[in-house]
């Protein structure tokens, strides 16, 4: 495909702003400054709350990629806080999910067995 007359050719222009969404205090989207780092938009939005799975935040980067925290580790420890961060990206700070415990099933099955019983006892009842 070649350009031809009437042809339009548009650079889009560079973002200047970089998100901070998640399981944090303030989720917003600040001005990018050169040279901040995930930890400064990180404490620019308040920090990650009670909520937030810090084990698997992310970068989100302007051309699609995508930075894990587990990917930033190093042999002297994890390096995601002080990630370079470019115009457009965002940072995402997911949130804890809470598996099942077995103190939960339990209550839960007790609970569904307590009221067949008591249904069962009701039909008794009735007859």
């Amino acid at each position: 495909m070649h350009i031809q007359d009437g042809d339009a050719f548009v650079v889009p222009p560079v973002p200047s702003s970089v998100n901070v969404v998640g399981a944090v205090y303030d989720q917003n989207t600040f001005l990018y400054v050169p040279g901040r780092r995930v930890g400064d938009y990180l404490r620019l939005a308040g920090g990650p709350n009670r909520e937030a799975d810090r084990k698997h935040a992310f970068i989100i980067r302007a051309d699609g990629s995508v930075v894990s925290r587990s990917a930033t580790n190093t042999f002297w420890g994890n390096t995601f806080n002080s990630t370079p961060i470019h115009p457009g990206d965002t940072v995402v700070v997911t949130e804890k999910t809470f598996g099942r415990s077995n103190l939960r099933g339990f209550l839960e099955w007790s609970q569904l067995f307590s009221q067949l019983a008591l249904g069962a006892a009701a039909i008794n009842v009735i007859k």
